[in-house]
C-alpha cells in the first residue's frame, strides 16, 4: 500500500508540475503577453519548466526526460502513434518501479567494479553473496560464473529488470545463481558472507542497522559509492575506472 501511494504521489507531482507551467503560459497569453515562439519551441519550454518544477517537488532525475517529452506527446499524438509513448512510459515504470518508493535510482555496476568485488569475495573467503538491487544481474552473473563453488543471489523489485536478469541467468546456465523478486528490506542478510549494494545515500543508515541485526560477525557489507553516515568503514577501495568508483567496506 505504501508503495502504491508513493507511485500515486509521483504521478500527482508530474501532473501538477505540467499543469502549473501550462496554466502560467495560458494566463500570460490571456493577459496580452506575446509568445514569439513556434509550437516546437513553446513545447520545449513547457517541458523544461515542468521538469525543473518537478525536481523542486521531489521527482527523481529519470522523470526529467519524460517531463520534457510529455508536451510533445500530447501535441503530436496524431503524428506519432500513441502506443509508442505508452510503451515508453510502461518500460520506464517497469524499470524504475522501486525508484520513488525506496528512493533508490537505477545504477549499473561496471565490469571493472565486478572484478574488484570478486577480489573482496576471494579475500574474505565468502561462500555466499547477495546483490541488493541487482538490476540486470551483471554482478550476480559475473561472480557465479567466476567461481562455481560460491552461491550468489540477486534481489530486485523492478519487474522488467527481473525478467531480463532471469533470462540472462537462464542463458548462462549458472546453477549457483538466483534472481529473486524481493525487496532488500525483506531479505534475510544472515544467509550471506558478503552483501553488496549500489543504492543511494538515503537508505544507507537504515540498511546498516539491518545489517548489524542480521549479519554474522566478520561478514562484509560492501557499498558502491555511498557511505553509511557517521560510521567509519574498514577500508575504501578505489576502482581504476572512468568514474573512480569507490567500494566502501564495513565489517560487521
Amino acid at each position: 500500500m505504501n508503495r502504491l501511494l508513493s507511485h500515486v504521489m509521483t504521478l500527482i507531482r508530474v501532473i501538477v508540475s505540467q499543469g502549473v507551467v501550462l496554466g502560467g503560459i495560458v494566463l500570460y497569453a490571456r493577459m496580452g503577453g506575446t509568445l514569439p515562439f513556434g509550437l516546437p519551441v513553446l513545447l520545449l519550454i513547457q517541458g523544461l519548466l515542468a521538469a525543473l518544477l518537478g525536481r523542486l517537488l521531489g521527482l527523481w532525475l529519470f522523470w526529467v526526460p519524460l517531463q520534457i517529452l510529455l508536451p510533445f506527446a500530447l501535441a503530436y499524438g496524431q503524428v506519432v502513434p500513441a502506443w509508442v509513448y505508452a510503451a515508453g512510459f510502461a518500460a520506464s515504470v517497469l524499470v524504475f518501479w522501486n525508484g520513488t518508493a525506496e528512493q533508490v535510482p537505477f545504477y549499473m555496476t561496471n565490469r571493472r567494479t565486478f572484478a574488484a568485488i570478486a577480489g573482496l569475495v576471494t579475500e574474505a573467503k565468502a561462500k555466499s553473496v547477495v546483490d541488493l538491487g541487482s538490476g540486470m544481474g551483471g554482478v550476480v552473473t559475473y561472480l557465479a560464473s567466476r567461481d562455481p563453488a560460491i552461491r550468489v543471489d540477486g534481489v530486485e523489485t523492478a519487474p522488467l529488470l527481473i525478467m531480463l536478469s532471469k533470462a540472462r541467468l537462464l542463458l548462462s546456465r549458472l546453477a549457483n545463481a538466483r534472481i529473486l523478486y524481493r525487496s532488500l528490506w525483506e531479505t534475510d542478510l544472515s544467509q550471506y558472507d558478503l552483501v553488496y549494494c549500489f543504492l543511494s545515500p538515503v537508505p544507507m543508515a537504515r540498511l546498516y542497522e539491518k545489517a548489524k541485526r542480521e549479519m554474522r560477525p566478520g561478514t562484509l557489507l560492501v557499498s558502491n559509492s555511498f557511505e553509511v553516515p557517521d560510521v567509519t568503514p574498514e577500508k575504501v577501495i578505489t576502482v581504476d575506472d572512468a568514474r573512480q568508483t569507490q567500494l566502501i567496506v564495513y565489517t560487521l
